[in-house]
């Protein structure tokens, strides 16, 4: 507890926090401000709005996160190190006490984030989507994931940089293009968490979309036919537990085998 309070502290004062925040809400406030002035048309439906709102969910949790905890583990393997890992601490209490810390204000913001896109969404419509409070828990479930995901990174490599780079590129590229070529197959990613975070943003929807569908499309006489899966909601919220429990577990088994040298 000694350990989350200092880096609960350390959040509170590092600029990135404080910079994140204000950013987080402004981006926010973007799209609401351009409806009410009327310089884009509203959706006609609150769900469609919220939707609109929610759309890039996974992509702003991702960068939120690795900007936070990109640094959680990478940092002891640096000048840091030689201060932190020689106190009579066990690395798995340093390593529970920043992941906990980098969850606890990671949610803050993507409440505050979500929140927005909801009371919004109320002021323009007079209402909310019915499952408000699916996508609040299933969100602080995503960003739990996110989080492990994310400190799995930083325990692999020495520079913080580097972790929170390629971390952004796995989650924003490469995952988005192994979705496009297994639907052209019709293959479900179950196993990409890109694909459990569109669980939230279904939840949006009027009624929920259905599991797969098929499209044939012909141009030049040759047809292709796409896939497209969309996750039950059971099945995205057990990919993200998925995520959350193995990432930080081969996390903790790297952390707690990397050894500090004087090269670092």
């Amino acid at each position: 507890m000694t350990m989350v309070k200092a880096d609960m502290r350390f959040y509170l004062h590092t600029r990135r926090f404080k910079v994140i925040l204000p950013f987080y809400i402004i981006v926010a406030l973007l799209f609401p401000i351009l409806y009410g002035t009327n310089v884009l048309s509203k959706p006609l439906l609150v769900n469609d709005y919220t939707a609109s709102a929610f759309g890039e969910l996974v992509s702003f949790t991702v960068l939120l996160v690795a900007l936070l905890a990109g640094d959680s583990i990478s940092q002891d393997f640096g000048r840091q190190g030689f201060f932190t890992l020689t106190q009579p601490v066990r690395r798995s209490e340093i390593m529970l006490a920043r992941t906990f810390a980098a969850f606890v204000f990671s949610t803050v913001v993507m409440l505050v984030w979500i929140g927005i896109g909801l009371a919004t969404g109320f002021a323009f419509y007079g209402a909310v989507v019915a499952n408000w409070a699916l996508i609040l828990v299933t969100s602080v479930l995503l960003v739990g994931s996110v989080v492990s995901f994310v400190v799995l990174f930083s325990s692999l490599f020495k520079s913080p940089s580097i972790s929170i780079v390629i971390c952004v590129l796995v989650v924003w590229l490469v995952m988005p293009i192994i979705t496009g070529v297994l639907d052209l197959v019709g293959v479900e990613p179950w196993f990409l968490l890109t694909y459990a975070s569109d669980a939230i943003t279904n939840l949006t929807a009027v009624s929920y979309p259905q599991h797969f569908v098929s499209t044939s499309v012909t141009e030049g006489g040759t047809t292709i036919t796409v896939s497209a899966y969309t996750p039950y909601l059971w099945e995205g919220a057990l990919i993200m537990v998925a995520y959350l429990v193995i990432s930080l577990a081969l996390a903790w088994v790297v952390y707690s085998r990397k050894e500090l040298t004087e090269a670092s």
